[in-house]
């Protein structure tokens, strides 16, 4: 099993956002999670990325398990060696300015060796077909392009788990097929 959430709930001052949450995630399981605007889809994906209670306050209950240890007790950088994130709007998790710096940001944390780096980025480029996006300035990249670095930037650095928060929902048809076959590569 890699993830379970037991008797979880998140609210933010009186505000209970998600209550009595209950499930398991095992290894190569895909899930998705739909509802209504509001219900609590983007607040679920921060409890399984360890961004609540990590990042954004909010009061955690129950026990959110990432290969059985807490996730709550958990730093950061040491959930993000399990598990990558894409965002609905990529620009919320870029943190460099050129595309291949952003493609190596991940990795660098990691502390991996630089000849390993390279090879990551090499084979990702490549997989996805981003190579022509090697060298970019980020903010003059279409959204599309960003979205595809986003997903990229996550793929270099292996995670057992990728959450995906709406990634689609600023991006034309075009780049949702592009969008989607990134995830069938994933998949």
């Amino acid at each position: 099993m890699l993830y379970q959430i037991s008797n979880g709930a998140v609210a933010f001052g009186d505000d209970v956002i998600l209550h009595s949450i209950d499930f398991e995630i095992r290894n190569t399981e895909k899930i998705a999670i739909v509802g209504r605007n509001g219900c609590g889809k983007t607040t679920l994906t921060r409890l399984v990325n360890g961004l609540i209670p990590n990042y954004y306050e909010g009061d955690l209950s129950g026990e959110v398990l990432l290969n059985g240890e807490n996730i709550s007790t958990l730093p950061l950088y040491q959930t993000a060696k399990y598990v990558g994130s894409v965002f609905q709007n990529p620009r919320t998790q870029f943190f460099t300015v050129d595309t291949t710096s952003e493609l190596a940001f991940g990795s660098e944390n990691q502390g991996l060796p630089e000849a390993d780096i390279v090879q990551r980025i090499y084979a990702t480029t490549e997989c996805f077909s981003v190579k022509k996006l090697l060298g970019k300035n980020i903010f003059q990249l279409s959204g599309g392009e960003k979205q595809k670095i986003a997903c990229a930037s996550v793929s270099v650095t292996d995670p057992q788990v990728i959450v995906l928060d709406e990634p689609s929902s600023n991006l034309d048809i075009t780049a949702t097929k592009d969008l989607r076959g990134m995830i069938e590569i994933w998949k």
